[in-house]
């Protein structure tokens, strides 16, 4: 088992073979208290409302799940290794409250990563034997429809869609990754330019617009030894450039960006194989990924696989949390902030028993995550901001004006 994978399946042994990002979890506000006046008891703090992840075994066919995305607060999907010879994709049209099995071509051995820009449109992305997979479905998943990969590519590993036409790639031959974009749905790709040098296991695709992308993962040192690392694209995946960390960054697996702020995480580790637990590692970006720095306060979770940051500021992180000390076993970790990384706190976790490789937060207020054969709904303590309806011109709030 890789070092910093996520745990097995519950029901069944194995673990995800593709590489995972780590995200950061949404976390509670604290209530502030206000300083007791003279001659006045001092008042009672009541503990913030948590953050509620509820978790429940996947159906049968999925082994373990490596990605999620979501299409709205309803509509989500999970996609991963299958227990038999095929992949696996599960859907909910409930935010998660229930998920149900649907049909993948059966050339599909393995999926990594899943990307849905509305409830309807998915591209899934991972590998058909010796190739890459690309899985399209335009009615919800009632249909999945194997498509054309990026030329070269023996696996695509990383999806993002900023519409249901235009969506980004990654792909690799086993030596070199490289992003491809595709203008028409997934049916045909673009190749685009080779990620930096020597940058391994990508992973947390995201793209906070058309030519505005970001990867995590790491460039090896040694043997066995990796250290983190980002790659930027400003131009569509033409060109990859790799971002100046600051030392001392471990591995990064997940990345997430809502608007010019965006969120890295990893785990301390500089460990690439073996058995290897560390502690949580985060950084934090206010221009784009230009620029990053190692978040300074307390991160109370271990190796960190995906984050989502619905705005700025509110992300949640998932991954593991490593327990013992002689035989170290990994367990579920999911944390979030609600205050733009000002505070973090754990999740009141309701059966998730294994490590999260994915999570998804298509509102300030509701998040999946998936991982193992375990599928997660969270709810956060916050409100979603009022959308105000249009008004016409020469209209009063919807009325005519006369």
């Amino acid at each position: 088992m890789r070092r910093g994978a996520p745990r097995p399946a519950v029901r069944r042994g194995g673990s995800i073979l593709a590489p995972i990002s780590a995200a950061l979890a949404l976390a509670l506000v604290v209530v502030p208290g206000g300083a007791a006046s003279a001659g006045a008891s001092t008042p009672k703090h009541r503990a913030p409302p948590p953050v509620v992840a509820v978790g429940q075994p996947a159906p049968p066919s999925m082994y373990s799940a490596t990605g999620v995305s979501c299409g709205d607060v309803r509509h989500c999907w999970a996609v991963g290794f299958g227990n038999g010879s095929a992949a696996a994709i599960d859907a909910t049209t409930n935010g998660g409250t229930t998920w149900n099995a649907q049909v993948v071509p059966t050339s599909v051995s393995v999926l990594a990563a899943v990307s849905c820009p509305d409830k309807l449109d998915c591209l899934a992305v991972g590998s058909a034997g010796a190739t890459g997979a690309v899985v399209a479905t335009t009615d919800g998943g009632a249909v999945w429809t194997l498509g054309q990969d990026p030329a070269g590519a023996a696996a695509v590993t990383g999806i993002d869609c900023t519409s249901k036409r235009h969506c980004m790639a990654l792909a690799t031959d086993g030596t070199t990754y490289w992003s491809s974009v595709s203008t028409d749905g997934g049916l045909t790709w673009v190749r685009g330019g080779d990620l930096p040098a020597g940058m391994t296991a990508p992973g947390g695709l995201t793209c906070p617009s058309a030519v505005l992308c970001l990867v995590a993962g790491y460039v090896p040192t040694g043997p066995g030894q990796g250290a983190g690392a980002i790659a930027t694209t400003v131009d569509g995946g033409g060109a990859w450039t790799a971002a100046t960390l600051p030392a001392g960054v471990g591995i990064l697996r997940g990345l997430s960006c809502a608007g010019a702020t965006c969120l890295a995480a990893g785990t301390s580790s500089t460990a690439t194989t073996g058995f290897v637990p560390g502690s949580g590692q985060l950084l934090t970006s206010a221009d784009g990924g230009t620029t990053w720095q190692v978040f300074d306060g307390p991160v109370i979770h271990d190796d960190a696989f995906s984050a989502s940051c619905p705005d700025a500021k509110t992300c949640v992180v998932v991954g593991t949390d490593w327990v013992g000390r002689t035989q170290p076993i990994p367990t579920g970790s999911i944390t979030a902030t609600l205050d733009a990384g000002v505070q973090w706190r754990s999740a009141d976790l309701r059966f998730v028993p294994v490590a999260m490789a994915s999570v998804a937060c298509p509102a300030v207020n509701r998040c999946v995550a998936a991982g193992g054969n375990v599928l997660v709904h969270l709810s956060l303590p916050v409100t979603p901001p009022v959308r105000k309806p249009k008004v016409a011109p020469g209209t009063r709030a919807g009325a005519q004006v006369r």
